[in-house]
């Protein structure tokens, strides 16, 4: 068995880890070691993942890696292309640790790791494969191997590596949902092939390492949406932070690379389709006791940043968007056209509050908004799904995916990312 401590470098997120961040300085406080480990890590090759079971070389990668996440969160907004990044530096780093465990002889101690996320079984034998008291079709058992060299590529194999290529475990097919929410339609593609027993994919070792690093990667994405919410609550993050963010941030792939390496992400204009439904209701007008909640608080800050995608420590929009018809046009017009949806008309006996959309945007109480007026008022954040409930709880009608989050503009970069990754979009 390896050392107990060791499962935080194949989870990051299990208590052992989390332990070791909250008895540590606080990330913003890393010694510069740490701080060049964080950013290291999104180039690293495979020597480099291998971590010894030291309990000090265990403490510096957990902590590097929640440094990497932290520093993205602070100058990027959630599933923006750097979290794309140290979320494929992380699935790669998981998988070589898993592959080199087993390697080693430590499959059990990776199969107690794997368990804590997904209800992995292992197949039975005896005089065939079993799953759950069902046999598997020998010629069946095969597909499954010939399936997964194909994916690999490999025609020919020897006997130190067939094992890794023989179907021997089953995983719930419920528990891969967020995998086939989250990941690039080939990787949905590639779930929908997997061999189904009683609602249990049968998967070979070279499958339980893709599935588990892409369930971690998830996962890490997930958490820099979460701390850029959190940031975005308590104000602009440190110093140290920002400079991580901007150094990994500075490692990104060309466009060309972009292109043939990740989902890009629908820019440019805004795209309602995937507005939250506390926005949609704002959109199609509300009555007089929600509409200056409706109009100047939800409407005006979530069409703004959802446009400017800028990083949580961002005051000025117009240090994002440069032309004055795109804030007019674009941000502007849609609020003014909710307004007058409104019963009765916002503007209608309220006339001062159309040029305190603008001053909500950040220039001022103007009704002809100039770019050097921006940063003549606060630009005003996007108020976060618990104080929507509070202030105006008409506005929250919630569906699945707002149960996971907690933030208007995180739900709607993640709907982006999501059409982004599934390939009917771009």
């Amino acid at each position: 068995m390896i050392a107990p401590e060791y499962v935080a470098t194949l989870d990051p997120f299990v208590d052992e880890a989390k332990k070791l961040v909250e008895t540590s300085p606080p990330l913003d406080l890393m010694p510069q070691e740490i701080v060049d480990r964080a950013i290291a890590r999104v180039k690293w090759s495979s020597k480099d993942m291998v971590i010894e079971p030291d309990a000090e070389a265990i403490r510096a990668d957990v902590l590097s890696f929640y440094l990497m996440c932290q520093g993205v969160a602070a100058v990027s907004y959630p599933y923006s292309r750097e979290a794309r990044l140290i979320s494929d530096a992380t699935k790669e780093t998981i998988k070589y640790r898993m592959y080199d465990l087993f390697k080693r002889g430590y499959e059990d101690s990776c199969l107690d790791v794997v368990k804590r996320s997904l209800k992995l079984v292992q197949l039975e034998g005896g005089d065939g494969v079993k799953l759950g008291g069902v046999e598997i079709p020998r010629e069946d058992f095969y597909k499954i191997r010939d399936r997964r060299l194909a994916q690999d590529g490999i025609e020919t194999i020897d006997d130190r590596l067939l094992p890794q290529y023989l179907p021997k475990y089953a995983v719930r097919w419920t528990d891969l949902a967020p995998l086939l929410r989250r990941q690039r339609a080939e990787l949905s593609v590639e779930l929908t092939k997997l061999y189904l027993v009683n609602g249990r994919a049968v998967i070979t070792p070279r499958d339980l390492w893709d599935l588990f690093s892409k369930f971690i990667a998830v996962r890490a994405e997930e958490y820099v949406a979460s701390v850029y919410e959190r940031f975005s609550e308590i104000g602009a993050p440190s110093k140290r932070l920002a400079e991580v963010g901007e150094r990994i941030s500075s490692l990104l792939p060309s466009e060309l690379e972009l292109r043939e390496r990740f989902a890009r992400m629908p820019g440019g204009k805004l795209r309602p389709e995937f507005f939250p439904p506390c926005v949609k209701i704002a959109m199609v007008g509300v009555g007089s006791g929600l509409r200056n909640y409706a109009i100047t608080v939800l409407l005006t800050s979530f069409l703004s940043y959802a446009r400017a995608s800028p990083p949580p420590a961002a005051t000025r929009i117009g240090d994002f968007i440069k032309d004055i018809p795109v804030i007019r046009d674009e941000i502007a017009a849609p609020i003014f056209e909710a307004a007058e949806r409104c019963k009765p008309p916002f503007f209608k006996d309220q006339p001062q509050e159309k040029a305190n959309i603008y001053y909500h945007l950040g220039f001022g109480m103007t009704a002809e908004p100039r770019p050097e007026e921006s940063g003549k008022s606060k630009w005003y954040r996007v108020p976060n799904c618990s104080k929507i409930q509070m202030s105006a709880p008409p506005l929250c009608d919630p569906d699945e995916l707002c149960r996971k989050i907690k933030n208007p503009l995180t739900y709607y970069f993640r709907r982006l990312s999501e059409h982004a990754r599934s390939g009917t979009g771009g």
